[in-house]
């Protein structure tokens, strides 16, 4: 009957709705399900990321450790031989200076065996870095072993240095070098090197004193450093005068005379360093320049 059709109908039109509710039910699920899952599938990309750069990270902190590990285990060495390393170095620095390069070898070779040490052991590098020699270079100096051994006692010396420096290149070299300071040039000749040497030791200033044949008397309390206290102040006897002693004052003596006579009285207070070219030092100031 239509009745029963209708109410039928009804029936069929109310679990009809009951399907779509539960259809938008799932649907809706579903979108939540998808982006949820869409979102653990970023986080996890994000998260073997940050593995992957942990382990990368982890990977180099481990060469880093083992580098480091090297680097301690060599010091640990070093500190063991340093003493020897020291003193071979302030024996180059005291007593080779003023030697050949034949015979500072000779006499480096003899000191490394007594001590023990090994061969390959090189002062430059010990007592100088390799930019510091690159700069002295830049600044003039000769590129061969025995100007870059004599620039390095020079500036390491506690002794006032006395350049044997034929060709006046070291001197100029000296000059550059030390342009930062208020630095003075004088000959031991002119007529006011009492004064200047007065004022030098006063204000202290870097004092050059060139052409020195034989050191004139008026420098050897300077040069032993014969100071006396008055309170505060420290002084020194130039010639009559009693004069203030600043301790910044820094003498250097050269000359162009490749056989200086040196009293030995002198030779105890002052570092002779020479400069005289051999022929193993100018094959080294050739290949210095064929290769700049």
């Amino acid at each position: 009957s239509l009745e029963s059709s209708t109410r039928k109908m009804d029936e069929l039109s109310h679990e009809l709705k009951l399907v779509d509710d539960k259809v938008e039910k799932y649907r809706a699920t579903f979108e939540k399900t998808t982006n949820e899952a869409q979102r653990l599938k970023v986080d996890l990309e994000k998260a073997n990321e940050t593995i992957e750069a942990a382990q990368n990270l982890v990977g180099k902190l481990e060469g880093e450790f083992h580098r480091w590990s090297t680097q301690v285990h060599d010091l640990d060495e070093q500190l063991k031989i340093l003493p020897k390393l020291s003193l071979l170095s302030a024996g180059f620095i005291t007593y080779l200076a003023s030697q050949s390069e034949d015979k500072r070898l000779d006499y480096m070779n003899q000191w490394k065996q007594t001590l023990n040490v090994d061969e390959k052991f090189d002062v430059r590098k010990f007592l100088s870095t390799e930019s510091e020699q690159l700069g002295w270079k830049s600044q003039g100096l000769p590129s061969d072993e025995l100007s870059m051994e004599n620039a390095m006692v020079i500036l390491r010396s506690q002794l006032c240095p006395f350049l044997v420096d034929p060709s006046s290149r070291a001197t100029e070299w000296l000059k550059i070098h030390l342009k930062d300071k208020k630095i003075e040039v004088i000959n031991q000749q002119d007529n006011n090197f009492t004064t200047q040497l007065e004022l030098a030791v006063r204000f202290g200033k870097t004092l050059i004193v060139q052409e020195v044949d034989g050191v004139e008397p008026v420098l050897y309390p300077i040069l032993r450093k014969d100071l006396a206290a008055q309170g505060p102040r420290h002084v020194v006897q130039i010639g009559e005068k009693i004069i203030d002693y600043n301790s910044d004052f820094r003498i250097y003596l050269t000359t162009r005379n490749p056989t200086p006579e040196l009293l030995p009285d002198m030779e105890a207070i002052v570092n002779e360093v020479n400069f005289t070219t051999t022929r193993a030092g100018l094959t080294g100031q050739v290949i210095g320049e064929v290769l700049m």
